[in-house]
C-alpha cells in the first residue's frame, strides 16, 4: 500500500528508462527491475513518428538474473501494438511472474518492425515493499 505522505515521485518511482531516440528495426530493452522490491510496475512508452509501414510493439520479459540469460516472455501479459504519436502503457503485477521458477527480474522490450520509429520511455515502480524507495541514478526530481 502506498504511503500518501510521501512525494508522488517516491510512490511512483522511475526504476528504468529507454532513452528517446530513432529506433531502427529490432528490439530495444530497458535495464532489469527487481520485482522482489515492488508489487506493481508499468512501462510507459512515448511514441513519435513512424517510418513508412513501421510497426512497434511493447511487451514484458522476465528472468532469474539481471543479464536475462534465461529471458522469457510473461505469458500473463500480451504484447501491445503501439500507434504513431500516441503513448503506450503496459502494467505488470509481481504475481504474474513465474516465481516458482525463480523469475524475479523484468524488463520492457520495444520491438520495431519494417522501418524506424522514434520512441523512448520509463518503467515506474509502484507499491514498494520498503518505502520510501530511490529512483534510478540520474533521475531529476524537484
Amino acid at each position: 500500500m502506498s504511503n500518501p505522505n510521501l512525494k508522488p515521485s517516491t510512490r511512483a518511482t522511475v526504476v528504468a528508462a529507454l532513452a528517446s531516440a530513432s529506433r531502427s528495426v529490432g528490439a530495444a530493452t530497458t535495464s532489469a527491475v527487481d520485482m522482489s522490491q515492488y508489487e506493481n510496475v508499468q512501462a510507459i512508452i512515448s511514441v513519435g513518428a513512424f517510418g513508412t509501414d513501421a510497426t512497434a510493439t511493447l511487451k514484458w520479459q522476465q528472468a532469474t538474473d539481471t543479464d536475462f540469460s534465461d529471458a522469457k516472455d510473461i505469458t500473463a501479459r500480451s504484447a501491445i501494438d503501439l500507434a504513431e504519436e500516441l503513448p503506450g502503457v503496459i502494467n505488470l503485477k509481481a504475481t504474474e511472474l513465474d516465481v516458482n521458477g525463480g523469475f524475479r527480474y523484468v524488463r520492457a522490450v520495444l520491438t520495431i518492425g519494417t522501418a524506424a520509429v522514434h520512441a523512448g520511455g520509463v518503467i515506474l515502480a509502484h507499491d514498494a515493499k520498503n518505502q520510501p524507495t530511490d529512483a534510478m541514478t540520474g533521475t531529476v526530481i524537484d
